[in-house]
């Protein structure tokens, strides 16, 4: 998988040069003739060290005027680490140009065990041949060991047998059950990922943004504990950011906004989870996304109801939404 490649080959640097190169020659001159009003609220909360921004996602471009925001005023607003590294799905390092895009401006690509299962059926039968939503979910059931091989008899589409059961790439099912390749090679991309954050925290300078809900919502969703697992482990705090407006001003998916239009980021009060409670207090040798972490998904999941409700006391009426329901992801937003 090309994804494999990506990862292994990204790399940050302390200062963002492509961030800076499409802010100064395409965000200024685009925000300034679009007259879009960029207003940071909670300005004080942004904090001496790097972090972990949480944020809403709303739309394809909401991080954009935020990263703009903080290198454009750091001087005036005496911001020491003003440059960030946001976390991107797999996906959208699908196309060559889009990857080498988010390369260039220095992101960070973090893969699923739903983009790897959807992208190696995709890689053996071809573009054109998604899996239904209901193989799919049986599949990734499966991967997950909430489901044993003999139920995907159930998949309506046979070749998810075929998929399991086919030599192909570094699979091998002599050797291992196709369950044991997905997590294996879904652990040793982590590993990865995570390497990738605690340099861009503690070597590079950087800020971290994630996203906790995974996709777009205008409205908040439940959260996914892979930020709560990444905050425990590199035991940073947290901001929570509330995005409001975002959707109105980039209601498409090109990179411009519509004129006269006003984006509020509501900034809140950094959140150390290790000093909420003492169960959050995880060891030093705690490795995420892995086995391991497994034992622990009780914490994550109440340290991600914690940012999510930080979130949500951030956001105006109209982006509230329940981020405790979860919110079951399709094939179609991993290919």
């Amino acid at each position: 998988m090309d994804i494999v490649r990506f990862v292994n080959e990204a790399h940050l640097n302390q200062i963002p040069y492509g961030q800076l190169f499409i802010g100064e020659t395409f965000l200024l001159p685009v925000y300034f003739f679009k007259k879009l009003k960029i207003v940071f609220e909670g300005v004080e909360n942004l904090q001496d060290r790097p972090v972990i921004f949480a944020m809403n996602h709303t739309d394809r471009y909401n991080y954009w005027p935020f990263q703009f925001y903080l290198w454009k005023n750091k001087d005036r607003l005496n911001i020491k680490h003003p440059f960030t590294a946001t976390w991107v799905k797999g996906k959208y390092y699908e196309s060559r140009f889009v990857a080498s895009f988010m390369k260039w401006t220095g992101n960070i690509p973090v893969p699923s065990k739903g983009y790897l299962i959807a992208k190696d059926f995709v890689d053996m039968f071809g573009k054109k041949e998604k899996l239904k939503e209901d193989d799919f979910r049986l599949l990734k059931a499966y991967i997950e060991g909430k489901e044993d091989e003999e139920a995907l008899d159930k998949c309506s589409d046979k070749r998810v047998l075929k998929l399991i059961k086919t030599p192909h790439d570094e699979f091998d099912p002599s050797l291992n059950s196709y369950r044991k390749y997905i997590n294996n090679l879904f652990y040793s991309l982590m590993e990865k990922v995570r390497e990738l954050n605690r340099d861009a925290v503690y070597n590079k300078g950087l800020n971290l943004i994630i996203f906790p809900e995974g996709t777009r919502s205008k409205k908040l969703i439940k959260g996914k504990p892979g930020i709560a697992q990444m905050a425990l482990s590199l035991k940073v705090p947290v901001v929570p950011v509330g995005c409001n407006g975002s959707d109105k001003a980039y209601d498409g998916n090109l990179p411009f906004p519509k004129s006269n239009k006003t984006i509020v980021y509501r900034i809140g009060k950094p959140i150390m989870l290790n000093e909420i409670s003492k169960e959050f207090d995880i060891s030093e040798n705690f490795v995420p996304f892995t086995e391991q972490s497994k034992e622990l998904n009780e914490v994550f999941e109440k340290a991600t109801n914690i940012i999510m409700e930080s979130i949500s006391e951030l956001l105006d009426e109209e982006y509230r939404g329940d981020y405790s329901k979860k919110n079951e992801s399709s094939v179609s937003s991993f290919i």
